[in-house]
């Protein structure tokens, strides 16, 4: 019975306390003045299922207001000293300094909230590395513990995010420093609950991959948004481009995103025509899960002689083509190999 005791006392102490607020309530006064009620909801023709479902610019800002250009009306709302700037080199227009201030949502009413899948991406440039610097961040009602969590920790970048019964689902750090100070870095998280992969992208590289399993929180009635996670965590830097979807963008377009807005990158989308990964209104978006190169590899086998001069070439074209623009099968496969997480059973207090 005493260890018992014990063993409970350890938990509790530990565990959960670690989740607690550093000051009880604090990260909640950041809510004042934010209506709980969206007063302009998204057509109602749009569904929910494959979909860009928050998309902030900051091209488009009333006030405290940053809109979003998704259509579901999920816009943020700055909060402690955040800013919009603009970067005349960007082809991407504006972006936000945050430093210690956030950007929130309305968690309780926002729309069309991932559950089976997520895709988490932004364009960030830190003027500090040293700590912990939150991307975007959930808290609900169920728990004081962070459920979703997309950091960058001295420089590497963390994907994580715990239920609404702090079951893990997932947990992926990349590998090594990705993320400097003072530079432009693109950074994308992905969870595909049908497959169970984590995955984390910089610069549109998958960086590691993790396997958990579960369907994601939607409790998000607390805290939603970028910055500042518990008063603790400032992002310190400037941010662009951020994206939630509610599925797992494949490798192709989070390489797509991660070029729209460097100034020696490819030109961007033309006007009107939705970025990748996106759909014109009352389209669901493309799917891809290979580099379009890789398309036209598969070749009759009875259509190529073996000794012949022309099969050799295809032959030798196609594994050119593999070489330069591997399957993402089989960079997971490498990624997976390398690492020493394989999974996301372990528990994390953060």
């Amino acid at each position: 019975m005493e260890r018992l005791l014990l063993v409970l006392a350890l938990t509790i102490s530990g565990t959960f306390a670690s989740c607690r607020h550093p000051k009880p309530g604090q990260f909640l006064s950041k809510k004042q003045g934010i209506p709980t009620v969206v007063s302009n909801p998204s057509a109602p023709d749009i569904g929910v299922d494959k979909r860009l479902v928050a998309h902030i610019q900051f091209n488009a800002t009333k006030g405290v207001v940053v809109e979003d250009s998704s259509g579901y009306a999920n816009n943020g709302i700055m909060q402690d000293g955040a800013i919009v700037v603009n970067f005349p080199q960007s082809k991407c227009g504006n972006a936000a300094y945050t430093y210690c201030g956030d950007i929130l949502f309305h968690g309780d009413t926002f729309q069309a909230k991932p559950r089976e899948g997520v895709t988490v991406a932004a364009f960030i440039n830190l003027k500090d590395i040293e700590g912990s610097r939150s991307v975007f961040d959930t808290i609900g009602i169920s728990h004081q513990c962070g459920q979703f969590h997309f950091e960058v920790n001295y420089g590497s970048v963390r994907w994580f995010h715990r239920n609404e019964t702090q079951h893990i689902v997932f947990s992926c750090t990349a590998e090594g420093k990705q993320v400097p100070k003072d530079k432009w870095t693109h950074i994308a998280g992905t969870y595909d609950s049908a497959t169970g992969k984590a995955k984390i992208y910089v610069n549109g590289e998958l960086r590691n991959m993790t396997i958990g399993e579960g369907l994601l929180s939607r409790d998000w009635l607390s805290r939603a948004g970028i910055g500042d996670h518990k008063a603790a965590r400032p992002l310190m830097g400037f941010i662009d481009e951020f994206r939630i979807y509610n599925y797992a963008l494949p490798k192709a377009d989070i390489e797509a995103l991660s070029k729209m807005c460097l100034p020696a990158g490819p030109a961007g989308p033309p006007a009107g025509q939705a970025p990748p990964g996106q759909a014109p209104p009352g389209q669901a978006p493309p799917i891809a899960d290979s580099p379009k190169d890789n398309a036209n590899l598969d070749i009759p086998q009875q259509d190529i002689a073996a000794d012949s001069p022309v099969g050799e070439i295809k032959k030798k074209n196609r594994a050119n083509v593999l070489k330069k623009n591997p399957q993402e099968s089989s960079v997971e496969e490498a990624v997976l190999k390398r690492s020493s997480v394989h999974g996301a059973r372990a528990m994390d207090v953060l």
